[in-house]
């Protein structure tokens, strides 16, 4: 077949699937806007609600849903509408029937009965934007405005427009053994339309899919919805799937494994949730608690002190002084003899004082607590947390006690960590790597700013802020080579450490405000620093993604922010306070762009500038209003974390 030909036959196979996908999508809106599900039963809706997102995913990737707004770009530039037009076709219908067989079914058996669609009703079905905010879906501006087009459409070609056109279905009685069948039917024609597509569609398919679903997490706050969520999540992943035998399924693998990462990710935001209780959510059933995988939080949280006594500093690190971040160690438990690396965490305290506040102390515990619950998913990137001790507590001589010390020790907290599995050497920190370690290739600096761009996306989406996210906390334990001489760094496997003062990303979540140290600001949003004697803003997302800016102006230059401050700025003592300025400057972003090319200096912008540069409109409160937050968790991995993982040098 000659181009010209394929072309033409590729836009008419698209011209009818689009027809055959616009009656799918009134079916499937009919379903999830019916009212009166059970309570218990809401997460079924969930699902549903979710496997139409991916639909949408594959009308996105494929150029269908594009094909609407007259773009047809993406349709010519495939060969997946004339190669698979028959199946496409075929796939389209049978979801457009699945769901006309399945609400005929129910109406039948007096499940389902239509009822008039009032304008006073806040979730109308005219209203997919409310109607999807309701559910805690995030619907973007393309898919709300195809689902209102088409129920319209629905509606013009309906001769009962008080019956049909403009009908709302209701739940009489609700039939979770149906609505499960209806899934499974519906997941496994999904998998199969992801399947008919290349290798480089599916994986775009995927990245979609995951995104939406990090929305869904976001909006998904409480314990109740969260429970809902890995109830939902659990309908697939339990399921037996039913393939067609003539498609290559290469696809449902991914799928699953998304899926179970997001159902990790709900169970980790729902024991932050639990250690950080807001007023209202202090307690949940057993069945919440199950689904949840919590345990026991506050036992977990308040049964991580570790005696001073078991642990024994290495012996170059015995006399350590106090400004050091960290140290390698032994752990005394249980019989064994553990190598572990110590997180220093410094505290004040009045004279003569043996314990820090009471306030630290919950502060540590919480975060002993996140850093140690397990399972933990993998793509935070965080190391394993033991227990913490209290430096300043004295007890019997320990281990490392093997002459009187000759200063009292310092007022600190040790955080302890497990060592990664066969792991010996010592943590080393991007910092560190500055001043001892060749400026690595160009590839290996994408990799790794990709890889902390996405430990970034992920921490976010359990609602948890970092507030230290510099180079100093950004850490490594390398490989050696030739008898030990030199250093081999794994440039993805990286490690977010330096939780001194992570937190949730909530507006009554009081802020614990660091040092104010020059060479720390120089990382800081200028709204944290301690500028005059007004109110600080509040800690948010946008300022952990500003440091992470940073951080990739570092691994252009491979130089500390400090460095590069010294050799620009003529106002030492001004360098912090304008780094935003001096770093958003032509001649700062040029040497950007020509150090790792325009698509990083592009994300250093983005993420320095924040607002708009986000996705955050003026007057947008991202701390206090869960859908801009869950925007703004979309727009840090469509305009930062995928493009840095795409790029190709």
């Amino acid at each position: 077949m000659d181009p010209i030909s394929a072309v033409g036959l590729a836009l008419s196979v698209a011209s009818l699937a689009g027809q055959v996908f616009t009656g799918c999508i009134q079916g499937i809106q009919f379903i999830i806007t019916a009212k009166n599900v059970p309570e218990e039963s809401k997460y079924y809706n969930l699902r549903l609600r979710m496997e139409q997102q991916r639909l949408f995913a594959w009308s996105e990737t494929s150029g269908l849903l594009d094909l609407d707004n007259q773009n047809d770009q993406k349709i010519r530039e495939s060969n997946t509408f004339v190669i698979h037009r028959t199946t496409i076709l075929d796939l389209l219908v049978q979801i457009q029937f699945l769901f006309k067989e399945f609400e005929n079914a129910q109406r039948k058996n007096k499940h389902l009965k239509v009822i008039p669609d009032f304008v006073s009703d806040e979730n109308s079905i005219d209203d997919p934007a409310k109607d999807a905010s309701s559910a805690h879906v995030p619907l973007s501006e393309s898919r709300r405005k195809f689902i209102m087009k088409a129920m319209k459409s629905f509606k013009a070609n309906t001769t009962d427009q008080i019956t049909e056109g403009a009908r709302r279905l209701w739940w009489t009685a609700f039939d979770k053994e149906a609505f499960e069948i209806l899934l499974q039917r519906f997941s496994t024609l999904n998998d199969n339309m992801t399947d008919i597509l290349d290798t480089r569609l599916q994986t775009e398919i995927h990245r979609t899919t995951q995104d939406t679903n990090r929305g869904v997490l976001q909006l998904h706050k409480d314990l109740s919805s969260l429970c809902q969520l890995v109830m939902a999540l659990n309908i697939k992943l339990d399921a037996r799937t039913y393939h067609t035998q003539s498609i290559t399924h290469d696809y449902g693998d991914d799928n699953n494994s998304g899926l179970k990462l997001l159902s990790q990710l709900a169970k980790f935001k729902a024991f932050n949730e639990s250690i950080n209780p807001t007023a209202g959510s202090l307690t949940w059933d057993e069945a919440t608690g199950n689904a949840l995988s919590l345990g026991r939080p506050n036992d977990e949280r308040t049964g991580l002190e570790i005696a001073k006594s078991s642990i024994q500093l290495a012996p170059e690190e015995a006399s350590i002084d106090g400004d050091a971040i960290r140290c390698d160690a032994t752990y005394f438990h249980n019989g064994i003899e553990e190598p572990v690396w110590i997180e220093w965490k410094e505290y004040d305290c009045s004279p003569g004082a043996t314990s820090p506040s009471p306030l630290i102390v919950d502060r540590v515990q919480k975060l002993a607590a996140l850093l140690h619950h397990e399972p933990k998913p993998e793509a935070f990137r965080v190391p394993q947390c033991l227990g913490y001790f209290d430096n300043l507590k004295s007890e019997p001589t320990s281990p490392s006690s093997d002459s009187e010390e000759d200063e009292p020790p310092e007022a600190r907290i040790g955080i302890v960590f497990r060592k990664p599995h066969s792991i010996e050497t010592s943590p080393i920190s991007l910092i560190q790597l500055f001043s001892n370690h060749p400026k690595p290739r160009i590839t290996d600096r994408i990799k790794l700013a990709h890889a902390l761009s996405n430990c970034l996306l992920y921490l976010h989406s359990v609602n948890w802020l970092h507030k230290g996210f510099r180079s100093h906390n950004i850490v490594f334990f390398p490989g050696t080579s030739n008898g030990g001489e030199r250093q081999i760094v794994n440039w993805d496997q990286v490690y977010l450490s330096g939780f001194d003062f992570a937190r949730p990303a909530r507006k009554d979540e009081t802020t614990e405000i660091p040092g104010d140290g020059e060479e720390h600001n120089m990382y800081r949003h200028p709204s944290t620093q301690n500028i005059g004697f007004g109110p600080r803003e509040s800690y948010r997302k946008s300022f952990d993604i500003y440091s992470f800016g940073v951080v990739l102006v570092e691994l252009c230059f491979w130089k500390s922010i400090t460095e590069i401050m010294a050799e620009i700025s003529e106002r030492p003592s001004k360098r912090a306070k304008n780094v935003q300025e001096i770093l958003m400057s032509e001649n700062i972003l040029s040497k950007v762009g020509g150090e790792m090319g325009g698509i990083v200096e592009e994300v250093v912008k983005r993420c320095i500038v924040g607002g708009k540069e986000l996705g955050i409109e003026d007057g947008e409160d991202e701390m206090g209003d869960e859908r801009v937050a869950s925007k703004l968790g979309m727009r840090f991995f469509e305009n930062v974390v995928k493009k840095l993982g795409d790029i190709k040098v």
